[in-house]
């Protein structure tokens, strides 16, 4: 279970970034932005084309490795489990944004990620308990929502519970 974490947070970031770091390499960014679309419209496009492809590869990762080959309950709502994936991987999706702005090829996309993704895994409570871990580290992570969603993905899918006890994770 936390590794289908670590990867929908991979994706969720990577994924946007590199379709829009490949628009400034090719130079077709520039094409984009004299178009009849705002630079809005441009985002959202690739955001929400990459938050697709990553329900669809979260959804056959449950139905097809999970639960037959890893028998993980799924003990909350799915629906609910798939709307707030999309949530997370939309914000995160920002984060991959952010990193392809001040990159200039995919090669430093790959860098940045590595300095964004690799302490946000660590320090978020997949591998550690996070009241383990130090205070000032423990309010560092308040910034990160792949924290939450650490809460949200166990609170639904292993413990059953519904938005009424995860609503302060979600907002």
């Amino acid at each position: 279970r936390s590794h289908i974490l670590r990867m929908i947070t991979q994706f969720a970031f990577l994924l946007p970034a590199a379709a829009l770091v490949r628009e400034k390499e090719h130079g077709t960014v520039e094409q984009l932005l004299v178009s009849p679309v705002t630079p809005l419209q441009i985002m959202l496009s690739k955001v929400l084309a990459m938050t697709l492809v990553i329900l669809a590869a979260t959804a056959l990762a449950i139905v097809t490795v999970l639960k037959p080959v890893f028998g993980v309950p799924v003990k909350g709502s799915v629906a609910l489990f798939f709307v707030l994936t999309a949530l997370y991987s939309f914000t995160t999706a920002g984060l991959g944004l952010f990193a392809a702005t001040v990159t200039r090829n995919q090669a430093q996309v790959g860098m940045v990620s590595l300095l964004v993704i690799a302490p946000m895994v660590l320090l978020s409570g997949i591998t550690t308990p996070f009241e383990a871990m130090p205070l000032w580290v423990q309010s560092m992570m308040a910034l990160s929502p792949l924290r939450y969603y650490v809460d949200v993905t166990y609170g639904i899918l292993l413990k059953g519970v519904g938005l009424d006890l995860l609503w302060d994770s979600v907002l």
